[in-house]
């Protein structure tokens, strides 16, 4: 009877709520559209319809808009336009934490997790389900088509370009990291072609910088062109937080709006400066292998300078790799199994 007792207790412990839980997100309303500047002051949640599931179920976008009491600049922020890069998140998510609307001027638009069914799947591409599966990689199709023509992974950039993104930015941020196995440092792309992402690159206080004209079908690009001032902000590695990058990024960004006046304080320029270039070469490997890399993130590397070394699975050594012209270790491969034609390091000049 004692045993029967037990068991009936553990069932109910099991079934019954736990006090002052609830379920994530349960009274967040959900939006086809956004206009900020119709909101009152302070800090609102939504999540935007972007989508729909083959199931018929919405694909639903987490935004956050913290508004100001006083008028200025709307800064949009993006995080997880590949599902793997989570650093981003990790930086809209302690940055929403340090700021008050109160103290705040203009509003702060961020989405931390535009990829969402990306970072279901685990992946840096937005999976498609239609003709037997495929992966977009939405980074290369901004902004997308009309939502109701087109392939479904450009109606789904379609809606948020249209609905959520290009009329509620004056300027933009759009946060990245390196792909699987491979890691940046801090570091930005930026047009110097536009001096307010000139300066904003600055202003992030990265330890690189490309002055970078813009990929067609970008983020940052696609804001370039329609007249949004955007720099992408490449934080670390991806899979993972990296607290000590989060931080400054966070940082960079609070001195980004301390710029535009939507904080209270003085902008500074970083003491330390960040290298600049304007081009930068992959070292690839010709074959399969375990490789070892003798530079790290930032070194400075020489012509001809050995950077890499690629051994057989008995330990041997097959080639030796070595820097193709002057600079600076861009990036660098993380995972030492690498493919045949995959990166070894990345050099800035």
């Amino acid at each position: 009877m004692m045993i029967r007792l037990i068991g009936l207790l553990c069932v109910w412990a099991t079934l019954a709520p736990v006090v002052g839980a609830r379920e994530p997100a349960a009274d967040v309303p959900v939006i086809d559209s956004l206009e900020v500047s119709a909101l009152p002051a302070g800090r609102h949640h939504f999540y935007f319809r972007a989508g729909w599931l083959s199931t018929g179920m919405p694909i639903h976008v987490p935004v956050v808009v913290l508004k100001g009491a006083e008028p200025g600049k709307r800064l949009l922020l993006t995080a997880a336009v590949h599902g793997d890069e989570l650093n981003g998140i990790g930086v809209i998510h302690r940055l929403l934490e340090q700021l008050d609307a109160g103290a705040l001027s203009g509003t702060l638009v961020a989405v931390p997790g535009v990829n969402q069914l990306g970072m279901a799947a685990n992946n840096r591409r937005f999976p498609v389900s239609a003709g037997g599966g495929s992966y977009v990689d939405l980074n290369r199709n901004f902004p997308g088509t009309d939502e109701d023509t087109g392939p479904t992974a450009e109606r789904f950039l379609g809606g948020l370009w249209q609905n959520l993104i290009k009329d509620n930015a004056d300027m933009a941020v759009d946060i990245h990291t390196q792909t699987r196995g491979t890691a940046y440092p801090l570091f930005v792309f930026a047009d110097f072609g536009n001096a307010l992402s000139q300066q904003a690159a600055f202003l992030l206080g990265p330890d690189m910088i490309k002055n970078d004209p813009g990929q067609k079908g970008t983020l940052e690009t696609s804001l370039m062109k329609a007249g949004i001032p955007a720099v992408t902000l490449e934080v670390g590695a991806p899979k993972v937080f990296q607290a000590d990058l989060i931080a400054r990024a966070v940082s960079g960004i609070k001195n980004l709006m301390r710029a535009h006046k939507m904080l209270d304080g003085e902008a500074v320029m970083p003491p330390m400066r960040p290298i600049v270039g304007s081009s930068y070469t992959n070292v690839y490997t010709e074959t399969g292998g375990v490789a070892v890399l003798h530079v790290g993130l930032k070194d400075r590397v020489e012509k001809g300078q050995h950077v890499a070394t690629l051994y057989d699975p008995f330990g041997q050594e097959l080639k030796r790799y070595t820097a193709p012209h002057d600079g600076w270790v861009l990036a660098v491969a993380t995972d030492p199994l690498r493919e045949a034609g995959t990166m070894l390091v990345r050099i800035l000049q």
